[in-house]
Order: C-alpha cells, then structure tokens, then sequence
C-alpha cells in the first residue's frame, strides 16, 4: 500500500524553469516587443509630420510663383490669340500699296492710266471659302498701235510678279473703244481676278 502524503501545492517540478517564470519572461517579451513597436509608430508619425510640415513650407514658397507661371501661361495663350487673329487678318488682304508700284513697273510708256478700282467679289452661290478682290484697270493710248499697247500690259499682268496673286486678266468685251474726248487716242478696262485670300 503506498500513501502519498505530499499535498498537490506542496509538489515541484523536475524542470530548472518553472511555468510561473516563463509566463513573467512572456509578458516581459510582449511589453517590450509593444514598447518598440510604439517607439517605431510615434518616429515614423514624427518624422511624417515634419515631412508635412517642410512639404506645406515649400508649397507656401512655391505657390506665389505657381500662380504667377498661371497668370503669364494665360497672358500668353491671349497675346498668341490676337497675333493669330492680325496675322489671319493680313493673310486675307493684299498689299495694294506693293500691286500698285507693280503696276506702274509695267505700263508701257504710251499708255495713261486714269483708274485703279479695287472691290471685294462675292461669290454667286454665296459660300465663301476666301476672300476674292477684283482690279479694274482704267486708262487710255495713242489709237495708233492702240491694240498692240494694251496687248503689252495685258500680258505683262498675266506674267511674273502678277501670277502669284493674280488668277486671270482680261479685256471684256466692249471696254477697249474710242476715246470720247480725244477722236486720236483709245481708252480701255482691263479686270483682273485676284486668287482667293483665306478668310480670318
């Protein structure tokens, strides 16, 4: 008959660490692997914040001159704007000035010019795709060699210069006749068509 006479409080165990210590080491590990992981949380929350901090810093600097680059990218987007609009508006006009000098380049020195009339042509079906100018040349000559004249200045429109402005020039019937005022000389209108201008 064996009699254990040990009370169970009074037992021990055979291993060198007991339960007890190995649950105070645990608790010691988790507060100290807590106490580093919240060291780790609040430097990166620091260092966070004065990211933030010298970010807001910079874009106060920055921002006046954002806001300058702004106002100058719309001052030029308007600046281009008009530009295009007055070279839109030269590109559709002719330099009379310069056609004239051109002109009075090739008059032979027999004829006399009395008019140079310039008008805007509308087209008959009432599209425009361009800007079209007439110019009804006007003047008079000898009768004599009359036709050879007018022949002369004729051609020399329908020629360089004139070609790169000029589409067509003609003599419409019935403008080549006698002077009324001088029985020995002729007078004339000679239309050329100016080729088409863009519309601005």
């Amino acid at each position: 008959m064996h009699v254990n006479l040990i009370l169970d409080e009074e037992k021990r165990s055979a291993s060198p660490v007991s339960i007890g210590l190995i649950g105070k080491l645990s608790g010691i590990a988790v507060l100290v692997l807590v106490s580093v992981w919240g060291l780790s949380f609040y430097s990166s929350y620091r260092s966070l914040l004065n990211d933030m901090r010298f970010s807001q810093a910079e874009w106060t600097r920055t921002e006046i001159k954002y806001k300058e680059a702004l106002h100058l990218r719309a001052e030029l987007s308007t600046r281009e704007a008009t530009l295009s609009e007055i070279e839109g508006w030269r590109a559709s006009r002719i330099a009379w000035g310069q056609q004239l000098q051109m002109i009075q380049a090739v008059v032979p020195a027999v004829i006399q010019l009395s008019e140079v009339r310039v008008d805007e042509v509308i087209p008959v079906s009432g599209i425009r795709t361009g800007r079209v100018y007439e110019a009804t040349i006007s003047g008079r000559t000898p009768a004599e060699r009359s036709e050879v004249n007018v022949s002369q200045l004729l051609d020399a429109l329908r020629t360089p210069p004139f070609d790169r402005f000029v589409e067509s020039s003609a003599l419409p019937s019935g403008s080549f006749r006698q002077d009324p005022t001088d029985r020995s000389a002729r007078t004339f209108n000679i239309v050329s068509l100016y080729l088409p201008r863009p519309l601005p």
